[in-house]
């Protein structure tokens, strides 16, 4: 699940450099803004994996103020990552008993009640989260993965019971799979294959686990020895060709995606991927073609219009970029990057007002983008707005002094804002 956590203050200080004899007399204000303080450190110890330190901050700011509830929240999400699921629901639960209509605290409770197999509860904190913001595209599709799982979980544990089909150590490595156990799902799956080389069940997820863990090679040796005895498994072969994408051997993807179209025509995911492809080897037009085709196939498809989108921008095909990334808009306002793209397509076409109001709304809905805050300051220098472009220029360096080898990755991915971590 892409994810990050809420962070209301940029600027951190210690509690300690507060003497006792000052400390009596902070006023609410001052407490409430070192508790976010803490809570911001926190969440930078989440993006860099340092969760016991995160925790402790975490901790730090309820001291101050119990009634915090993002910082509930993401305590709670620190403890998801350590696997520290009944932890974690607490913390969620306190969250949303201070603010009962925080949607994302209620969308990763569902989450910590799906780890501990609780689908009923976790399916009905989903449908709350959707309650309170039916236009959470997260909370949609975490609802969805939750009744999934129910189905596969409720199907597996019958089978188990009746001991038909799947082996109990394939429904072992699946939950460890699931929960990010990820070197005991590799056990689990291998001692199954080991009984039986030809388990469908455990050679997929063994695969899966490999993707999962970075080991691509191995991942594609499973998908292949699979395909050996199954060439027409699509999804097994959509599998191989993202793993070959994964890679960069994107001639061998390309391969994988144009058989499945083979096999299936309308195939709207392998269209997708197979413009992935053609785009990693610089070919837009056949890019262009595949992400139109995916589009046609599924008209809410979001990806597809950025892709497409970019591929436009790239071509120099300005407004049916901006046609598409004000489509996209439409189905999705929320979206800054759509709002940054569309600023670069307008400043490619010298359209300054459009560009300007693109990069504002880019920088109000995610504040930490220093490629919408470079741009934006660019613009106002054109129009000689030069109090505007040098304040934005402060924050540009504020920004990159505060956070040193973290921008290139926002300026790369133009990263989605989140008030807290939503985890899938």
């Amino acid at each position: 699940m892409k994810k990050t956590l809420i962070g209301i203050c940029l600027i951190l200080s210690f509690l300690g450099c507060a003497s006792p004899n000052k400390k009596n007399h902070t006023s609410k204000a001052d407490q409430y803004q070192l508790a976010m303080q803490f809570n911001n450190l926190g969440a930078k110890y989440v993006n860099k994996d340092m969760l016991d330190e995160a925790i402790m901050q975490f901790k730090r700011a309820l001291v101050i103020n119990p009634d915090f509830a993002e910082a509930h929240n993401n305590l709670g999400v620190a403890y998801c990552k350590k696997k520290m699921f009944d932890d974690a629901a607490a913390e969620f639960k306190l969250a949303i008993k201070v603010n009962p209509d925080y949607c994302k605290a209620h969308d990763n409770l569902g989450f910590a009640y799906r780890c501990k197999n609780m689908f009923d509860e976790a399916i009905a904190e989903h449908n709350l989260a959707l309650k309170i913001n039916p236009k959470d595209l997260e909370a949609r599709k975490n609802l969805d993965i939750a009744n999934e799982e129910k189905k596969v979980y409720e199907k597996t544990m019958s089978y188990q019971t009746a001991n038909k089909g799947i082996a109990p150590g394939s429904i072992t490595g699946y939950n460890q799979y699931m929960r990010g156990f990820l070197d005991e799902a590799v056990m689990s799956f291998k001692k199954v294959l080991a009984d039986d080389p030809h388990d469908m069940m455990a050679s997929c997820y063994l695969g899966h686990t490999y993707v999962m863990k970075g080991m691509l090679d191995d991942a594609i040796s499973v998908y292949k020895e699979i395909l050996t005895n199954d060439p027409s498994n699509v999804i097994v072969r959509l599998n191989l060709g993202d793993a070959y994408l994964g890679k960069g051997l994107s001639d061998e993807a390309i391969h994988e995606y144009e058989n499945i179209l083979k096999m299936n025509p309308g195939n709207t995911r392998a269209f997708y991927k197979l413009g992935e492809a053609y785009a990693e080897k610089g070919l837009l037009d056949r890019a262009g073609i595949m992400f139109n085709k995916a589009i046609v196939s599924n008209p809410n498809f979001l990806e597809a219009y950025d892709k497409l989108g970019m591929v436009y921008l790239q071509e120099g095909l300005y407004d049916e970029a901006i046609s598409l990334w004000k489509k996209l808009l439409e189905l999705n306002p929320a979206s800054s990057r759509a709002h940054f793209s569309l600023g670069l397509a307008y400043s490619s076409k010298n359209m300054t007002e459009e560009a300007l109001s693109e990069f504002k709304k880019t920088v109000n809905t995610n504040p930490a983008n220093v490629n919408a805050r470079y741009n934006l300051a660019y613009v106002y220098e054109e129009k000689g707005m030069i109090d505007e472009a040098a304040s934005e220029y402060k924050k540009l360096f504020d920004l990159n002094s505060s956070a040193p080898g973290k921008q290139g990755e926002t300026v790369n991915k133009h990263e989605e804002p989140e008030k807290v971590i939503v985890i899938r």
